[in-house]
């Protein structure tokens, strides 16, 4: 560290006086952290309740330790593995990349979502707005009961106010695609 406080005049500075004395505070404790560490290993085989209480704390054998690194290589091959598999799969039905395609039905365009829903299919037809209403007004009744029609009143103002917020053009989130 002095090598460091030697090079950067800027951290000689004493407005950080506060954070150099914290730092070392926190390297002290790190320093006894790895001694007692060291120190517990090194007792481990002679005594059967440190070894307990270093398994309880997370701290474990070398040979542990070996064990878990063969099983994460394992994991590793394996993970290797089938994705090659599913490369191949892919590569044999033609399809690396589906959602890629144009063509294919799950394919979306950025320019085709929206807010209020991703299908697009029924984009040029006129909707019935009463017959929805009539229908969101009898579901509402069966929900609700009595309380239907305040409850209703209470989603027309939300939607409206989104609506409101909506149209003065917010940036969209997320402003990356899902699917590079």
């Amino acid at each position: 560290m002095q090598n460091f406080l030697a090079n950067n005049e800027w951290a000689k500075n004493s407005s950080f006086d506060h954070f150099w004395r914290h730092y070392a505070v926190c390297d002290e404790w790190r320093k006894q952290h790895f001694e007692a560490v060291r120190q517990a290993q090194s007792h481990t085989r002679e005594e059967p309740e440190v070894v307990e209480r270093l398994s309880r704390c997370g701290i474990r054998e070398e040979e542990e330790q070996e064990v878990e690194n063969q099983e994460w290589h394992k994991f590793q091959q394996k993970t290797k593995e089938h994705r090659q598999k599913l490369k191949e799969q892919r590569e044999a039905e033609g399809t690396s990349k589906p959602w890629l395609q144009k063509g294919s039905d799950d394919y979306i365009g950025v320019e085709q979502i929206t807010v209020h829903s991703t299908n697009t299919q029924n984009h040029g037809e006129h909707r019935d707005a009463a017959a929805e209403y009539t229908a969101r007004k009898e579901n509402a009744r069966e929900l609700y009961g009595a309380a239907a029609e305040r409850i209703l009143a209470r989603e027309s103002l939300l939607e409206m106010r989104f609506e409101e917020a909506y149209w003065s053009n917010p940036q969209m989130w997320p402003n990356i695609p899902f699917r590079f």
